[in-house]
């Protein structure tokens, strides 16, 4: 079987729903750069929303401890409808306040850039995987549809931590380099 998650500000208990922007609820199906579902909690995330500087889980519902999947029927499932733009998309930073870390949502050495415009025009789409769900995942490797890849290490070590989605690194954050490729 395969496992389930939500986005979920665990301050407020809001969480968002993958269906009803169309994606699946398993986290590779939904986890890369460009992707509605995804684009619509890091605009949440943007100075003046709801979930900028929060603390964020992106909780599996067969993660044990303190499963917040579970909790969110005390919750609220919100539907907002303004995405950020995949251009935007690409641009943004995820920063960690909790950490004084940010990682690029798109950094790729020019000539990987490069190989992917080669792969798409010949008609492989490769996805750039989106490292905010990874990297606030609760229970991967738990169930089918789950991430196994490059940088496993790196999965889940910021869910809970207070996080928001910005366009400049301010002074004193420190980048942590994350590669994630489906393996």
């Amino acid at each position: 079987m395969g496992q389930y998650y939500h986005p979920i500000n665990i301050e407020s208990m809001e969480w968002v729903y993958s269906h009803d922007y169309g994606n699946g609820l398993k986290l590779m199906e939904h986890s890369y750069v460009g992707n509605t579902f995804v684009g619509v909690v890091m605009k949440l995330m943007t100075k003046g929303n709801k979930w900028h500087k929060k603390p964020i889980v992106w909780c599996g519902d067969y993660y044990d401890e303190d499963n917040f999947y579970g909790r969110t029927e005390e919750g609220k499932k919100i539907k907002p409808d303004d995405v950020m733009p995949d251009s935007e998309q690409k641009r943004a930073i995820l920063m960690n306040h909790t950490k004084k870390k940010y990682v690029r949502f798109y950094s790729f050495p020019l000539d990987e850039i490069k190989k992917k415009v080669i792969d798409r025009l010949e008609g492989n789409n490769e996805y750039v995987i989106n490292p905010l769900p990874l990297l606030t995942a609760l229970g991967n490797g738990r169930g089918g549809g789950d991430y196994g890849g490059t940088d496993m290490d790196k999965i889940g070590i910021w869910a809970k931590d207070v996080l928001s989605v910005e366009f400049e690194i301010p002074a004193g954050f420190n980048e942590l380099k994350v590669n994630f490729k489906e393996g």
